[in-house]
Formats: C-alpha cells, structure tokens, sequence
C-alpha cells in the first residue's frame, strides 16, 4: 500500500482543539484552555514539581509572569534542575474543559473557577505567587496553611507598592500581607473574604501571622543592585554564589518574629536606594538595613515560604499575552539576563523551599540561626492610602477588572483570541479530531482522528490508537483485510509509535468505544510547512520545517520562513536553552538552515508564532563546511571555542542518553570524550543503544562545537561517516 500525504488533511487537524474535555470547534473561553506543563528528561527528572499560579493574577498590565512567557527563563532553569513545572489556574468545577473567573465579592456566586483549594495544589513540592493582584478568600487563606503545614514550599514575589495592574486597587503587597492599605468600609468586604482594612498594626495580617514577616508599602529604586547580601551560612546556604541584585521599582520586607523569618539580601551602608519616581508617597522611609530585606525567608512549622520584593531581576523579554484593558503588546524587562539578575537566588530559594526539613523555626538551635528583627516594621507612612482607595489611573472605556467578557483578545482570561470573533459550537463531519475528541463523538459520527499506534488488537484485526496529548486517552480502531499488512503491529511491527490519521465512523469494537468502517488510514506528515502551520489554531502542538530567516527580539527568537515560498514566516520564541544554537544574535552561523521545530502554535510579537518549543532539529545547513585541513580529533575539538564548525574523528565508546547521542573518544587519549547528538534521521544507524555492533568502530561526524548535557560536544550534526 502506498502511503499518501495529505497536507490538506492534516491541516484541518490543527484547527481543532485537542485539550483534552474541549469542544470539537472554538467557543467562548476556549482559545487558550491548554495549561502549558515543562518537563525534564527522564534522566533528569528529580521527582518534584513546580506550580507557578495564575489564578489570582501574574498577568495584568505588563506583568506576564506565566512559565511560557516573561518567566519562561525561570521556569526553564527549573527543568534544567529536573523539576516538572506547570502552570496552576484554579479548578474546573463544572468539568467543561476551561476554568474561568466570575467575581465572587460581591454575590458570592460559587461559578468562580480561579480558586485555590488544597486538593488542586497537593500535588506540587513549591507554589509560585507572582505579583497576586486579586484577594484570597478566608478558605484560600486556609488552603496555602495547609499545604505550608504539609512540609511545602512558597515563594511570594511581590512589587512595588501600587503596582495595580489590572487596576482593580489591590497590588501584590497588600494581597500576600491580607489587607489593603486603606481602612475605607468598602475593604470590609466580609463573607467568604472577611476584613481586609488595614489595621495599622505590624503585628496583624496574614502573612505576619503565618509567617512572621510582612511586605512594605515602599516603592525603592535601585538597578546598580542591592548589593548587603547575607552570608550562605546564616541563609541555610541559598546566598551560596548570590551577586547584588537590581531593584527596579520594588518593596522591601519587615521581619517581625526572627525565630519565623530572616533576611537574605539588605541595602549595604553603601549602597544609594532613591524613591521610584511615581511613588505615592516618600517611596523610601530609612535606608539602608532599617528598610527591611529586599528578599527573605521563614520557616514556621514544617514548610517553608521565600520573598523578594520585585519581579524584575527574575523576568525576561518573551511576554505571551496582550493587555487585558487595552489589547496593546507588553514590553517586559530582561531581568533574567541582566548583570543584576536573581537567576541564582531564584533557582537556590526553590531548591531549598522543595526539600522537605524536619526543624521548625530559626530559634538558634541545631545551627538554625535567626533573624534580625526589623526596627521599625510599620512606617507611620504605612498607616495611610495615598491612593484613598482609588486604582493606579484611569481604566481604559468598557474596562472592568472584575469582569473577563470586557478583556482585549489575546489578553489572559479573554473570551476570544486571534481573531476569533464568530465561534461555531458545532462539529464539521470530516474534520480531523483528536482521540479525545473522537470518544466524545457520538457512535455513526464520521470522522478523521489523528493519533498514535501502541498496540495491536484482538490479532491481526485491529490497532490501539493512543491520543498524541493525553496516553491515557485511547480508542480501538478496526482494520479493513487490505489494512492489516501495513497497519496492524503485529504484521507489522514498525508501525508502533507512528503518528496515523484514520477516516472512519464512531462506533464500538470489542466491547469498547472504538472506530470502524474505516476507508482510509495515512501516515501522519512528520512536520508542516510553515504555511501550514500559519493555518493552525492556537493551543495546538505541532511540527513544523524552515529556513531561519533572521534574528528577532534580540537574542529571544527567531523568524522561520516557508522553504517554497519565503513570503510566509513565522517568529519562533526560544528556550533559554537553545538560544546559544538557535538564535541568530548569538549564532550567525545558523542563517539559512532548515530546522525543524516542535512546539505550540501561539502568537509572538504581535504576529503568529511557535512557543513552548520542546526541540530543535537541523535538516540541513551550508554552514558546516568540511575542514578543508583534514580531520581533528577529540582532542583537538575539545580545545576549540563552541560555535566552530569542525570535521572530527573519533571512536565510538557508549551510546548517551538513550538513543539521542553517542561518545566519541580519541584515538590515543581514552579520557578525552565528546558528545555526539543525532538527529532523528541519524539515530536508526549511528545510535550505539540502537545498534550495539558500532561501539568500538571509528567515525567522522562533521558538526557545530557546543555542549550536550553540560559535556564538550557536538550539535548541528549534518554528516556521519563510517570508517571501518
């Protein structure tokens, strides 16, 4: 049977959604369903997960604090530590397939899905807040007490005072502290809430409560770096490697109770902290050690919490959505990679938040060293709202924070994006659904299901097809007698794990929801035009091959254009990982080569893009010429800077990290080893787990000089040659 590509097909694949519980076509709410999840290699998975909340904000304004925008650096750093991380929206109560926000202040309708509860977090080692701009209700309170009290971690970043993106008069100090700074009737807001007035008190609130220490409602600038950083063994080690860390904009923390709560990094005497320009009121109260510490812990009990006054040393420049208020683009700063940045504090707070420690305070016992208690921890200044109750400015006309029917397209929370503006809640026959989708159809539907094979079934018969997001979600497919050569595993055992699309009805087989009458069945195309993927809907993962066009935002990302027609592009956005191979501003050299991208189809800059990107392949490439001087040998290569295009022979020791890559040694230096990666294409020959008859047999592999798994090693690999 000949295998046909149909492109045309496929495309009508990825304009379905294929979260799992979605509808088959696009409706309200349903554009961006799809929490992002990043997940380490299995040989370095640690075991520990990492939530980053968005249910209560981290996206208003310019912030856009979610793990495959202005935090990806961060959340990438954590996967290179092995943590799985996952973005947290709250608890779809009713099962639809989304979670959405209703404001629940003021009727306290119980439709709200932007909730924090215990059970929908238990699961994470560290719960990430990032600028929480919107109140916890008494029982959410309650929900972060249990899981700290269960043995985990939280990591509170706040900002400055004001900082009332969405313009609903709440900012991120006042929400972690659990009171507003004003003492207005309208922040008694009682029910499920309770008093949120501030009772000028540095004693009361729930953060001191729980914690022992409070946020300022100061707002500092100081971008040369608050520079008073504690030493590693006073910090339970996490200022261990910790440089001065800039403040562009932000709060200070008071520690209330040492024994609960201590401090990490200080303004030195030497160090000039000034107002922020637009702050409400003084903006700085005493300088110096007496403001408080700019980053802090505590240990109250068995888990932990961690603090830091401002999210710019940790953001970079890679914002996903648009502003909720006013649809504009956002600019984010790039803290990540600043000489200021708090990438080393971030990834040290985490590490120690995530491992469980069996004391229960810093009361100076067992080498626990205390903190120092802040002088004044409530500013007279701090009694008062400047603001007196009122937002940060004017919201935009039709704007209401309250309310996510009035947010711009493409912002967090929206109902539409992308253009979205006319939804169709009903299935088109014949567009191809994904397995989920495909059970939810009801039996005599036709439909073309995309999938992958992972069994056979009932013989020679029939085929397991396993749904390419969700392994758990599978359906019985019954093969017609000219099918079964090609397509059943058993007759063919070739066809596991291939990616398939089955026309065929919804119906039963053997017992359980299945597919038959099945007219035709292709192999799925491994990757799409970027013309193709121009086409697709947003929230879908796919594959795609082009030619690198140029750089774009700097070091961040990519323009991929259509190898046929190269009027088509797409901006790719780039994991911290891959920007030293993949960028354009850091790798000229990668101009010009085919790559194939796997990711999700999303916006970028304004335009439409790839994000999420999980790998990186080069089909081909004019830039790694062979060295016309002959072949180098391990040895030599290891000498060389990374980025040099090299032609090297070696000798095949061990496969590495499974079927993904090999070692290469040197001929007369048995320690001298560089890492081969192999391309998908190369593995079936040149994988030593593959093939164990290559191990000792010599090789010329011509490619770019870069780290593999953190050893000397080779990417960009165009041409393998066996020489003996």
């Amino acid at each position: 049977m000949k295998f046909i590509y149909r492109n045309s097909a496929f495309a009508l694949l990825l304009g379905a959604s294929i979260a799992s519980g979605s509808a088959f076509a696009a409706d309200p709410y349903s554009w961006d369903n799809v929490t992002p999840v990043k997940q380490p290699a299995i040989s370095n998975n640690n075991g520990k997960t990492v939530y980053f909340d968005v249910s209560h904000g981290g996206v208003e304004g310019n912030a856009d604090w979610v793990i495959d925008g202005a935090f990806s650096d961060f959340a990438d750093a954590l996967v290179q530590q092995g943590y799985t991380v996952k973005e947290y929206r709250g608890v779809d109560l009713n099962n639809d397939g989304r979670i959405r926000f209703f404001d629940d202040r003021i009727n306290g309708t119980t439709q709200n899905e932007a909730i924090i509860t215990y059970n929908a977090i238990k699961e994470a080692d560290v719960l990430v807040l990032a600028e929480t701009n919107r109140p916890f209700t008494l029982s959410e309170q309650a929900a972060l007490e249990q899981f700290v009290a269960s043995g985990k971690g939280i990591f509170f970043i706040a900002d400055h005072y004001d900082a009332d993106r969405n313009l609903n008069t709440w900012d991120a100090t006042e929400v972690f502290n659990g009171y507003n700074r004003s003492d207005l009737s309208k922040y008694n807001i009682g029910g499920a809430y309770g008093d949120w007035r501030n009772p000028k008190n540095a004693n009361e609130g729930w953060l001191v409560e729980n914690f022992g220490i409070r946020f300022r409602f100061n707002a500092v600038d100081y971008k040369q770096g608050v520079s008073g950083v504690v030493a590693s063994n006073k910090t339970e080690g996490i200022t261990q490697g910790v440089k001065p860390i800039l403040m562009a904009a932000g709060a200070t923390l008071a520690v209330v109770d040492p024994t609960k709560a201590k401090g990490l990094v200080y303004f030195a005497s030497s160090d000039n902290p000034v107002k922020w320009n637009h702050a409400k009121d003084q903006g700085l109260y005493f300088g110096g050690a007496a403001e408080g510490p700019y980053a802090a812990i505590a240990k109250s009990g068995a888990g932990k919490a961690a603090f830091i006054g401002d999210s710019s040393p940790i953001e970079d420049a890679t914002p996903k959505y648009r502003r909720q208020d006013n649809g504009n683009t956002k600019k984010t700063y790039p803290g990540w990679t600043d000489s200021g940045n708090a990438a080393v504090l971030a990834v040290n707070i985490i590490n120690w938040l995530a491992t469980p420690e069996s004391y229960q305070y810093f009361d100076g016992t067992n080498g626990r060293i205390s903190g120092v208690a802040t002088p004044t921890p409530m500013a007279v200044q701090e009694y008062t709202d400047p603001n007196n109750g009122q937002p940060w400015g004017s919201p935009a006309s039709g704007y209401n924070s309250w309310n996510t029917d009035t947010y711009k397209n493409n912002s967090f929370n929206a109902p539409f994006g992308d253009g979205q503006t006319n939804p169709d809640p009903d299935p088109t026959p014949g567009n191809t659904v994904s397995v989920t989708q495909a059970l939810a159809a009801s039996q005599g539907t036709p439909l073309v299901v995309i999938g992958k094979v992972t069994a056979a079934v009932n013989g020679i018969y029939g085929l397991d097809l396993t749904d390419l997001n969700n392994p758990a979600s599978h359906i019985y497919v019954k093969l017609e007698s000219a099918q079964r050569n090609n397509f059943n595993p058993q007759l063919n055992p070739s066809i596991l794990n291939q990616n398939i699309i089955v026309t065929g009805k919804r119906n039963s087989y053997l017992g359980a929801p299945g597919i038959r009458y099945v007219s035709d069945i292709q192999i799925a195309p491994t990757a799409l035009s970027v013309t193709q993927a121009l086409a697709t809907a947003q929230g879908e993962t796919i594959e795609l091959t082009g030619r690198v066009k140029s750089a774009l935002n700097d070091i961040y990302a990519l323009v991929l254009e259509d190898i046929n027609d190269a009027s088509f592009t797409i901006n790719v956005k780039l994991e911290q990982s891959q920007r030293n191979e993949f960028s354009p501003a850091l790798n000229p050299s990668i101009l010009d080569a085919q790559l194939i991208i796997k990711g999700v189809r999303d916006n970028y800059m304004s335009a439409p893009g790839v994000r999420q990107v999980n790998s990186i392949e080069v089909v081909s490439s004019d830039t790694t010429q062979p060295n016309p001087s002959g072949d180098l040998s391990v040895s030599d290569v290891l000498a060389l800077n990374n980025g040099q295009p090299v032609v090297v022979a070696g000798i095949i020791t061990s496969a590495i990290n499974g079927q993904y890559a090999l070692a290469l040694g040197d001929d007369n230096n048995g320690s001298a080893t560089l890492y081969i990666k192999l391309g998908s294409s190369q593995r079936d020959a040149f994988s030593p787990q593959l093939n164990p008859n290559l191990l000792g047999k010599r090789l010329r592999v011509e490619g770019i000089k870069n780290n593999y798994m953190s050893h000397a090693g080779l990417l960009n690999v165009t041409k393998l040659t066996l020489l003996d």
